[in-house]
C-alpha cells in the first residue's frame, strides 16, 4: 500500500499569511496543490517541521461528491496529522478543505485538490 504525505507550512507573502503545501510526490504550491495518488493509497496531512501551524483541525470534501473522500480524514495516534485511507474503487478528483490553526491562534482555511491516478497499463 502506497502512502502519500502532504506537508503544510504557514508562510508570509506580501504581508499576507498563506499556506505552502508540498507532497511526497515532489509537487508543491501556495494555497493550492493537486496531489495525485493511486487508488487504495493512504494520504497523510501533517504540519511541516517548524511550520507555524499549531494544529490541523479538520479536512473534508468541499463538494460533497465523495468519489475520493468516502469519509473525512481522521487523527493519527502520536501525530499532529490526519490520515485518509482511499478505497480501491476511488477515482477522479475532488476539491477539499483544510481548516487549521496557526501558532498565534489565528484560524485559517485553504481549498486544494486530490486526484486519483488512472491505473498504469
Amino acid at each position: 500500500m502506497k502512502t502519500v504525505s502532504i506537508y503544510l507550512r504557514s508562510i508570509e507573502d506580501k504581508g499576507k499569511t498563506r499556506l505552502a503545501l508540498f507532497d511526497s510526490n515532489r509537487s508543491g504550491g501556495i494555497d493550492d496543490l493537486i496531489t495525485e495518488v493511486p487508488p487504495g493509497a493512504a494520504v497523510v496531512w501533517k504540519p511541516d517541521f517548524l511550520s507555524g501551524i499549531r494544529s490541523i483541525t479538520k479536512i473534508y470534501s468541499k463538494t460533497g461528491e465523495r468519489n475520493v473522500f468516502t469519509r473525512d480524514p481522521g487523527k493519527r495516534l502520536f501525530c499532529k496529522g490526519l490520515v485518509l485511507q482511499l478505497s480501491k474503487e476511488a477515482k477522479g478528483e475532488e476539491a477539499y478543505t483544510i481548516d487549521y490553526i496557526l501558532c498565534n491562534g489565528e484560524k485559517m482555511t485553504v481549498d486544494p485538490y486530490i486526484r486519483i491516478k488512472p491505473p498504469q497499463p
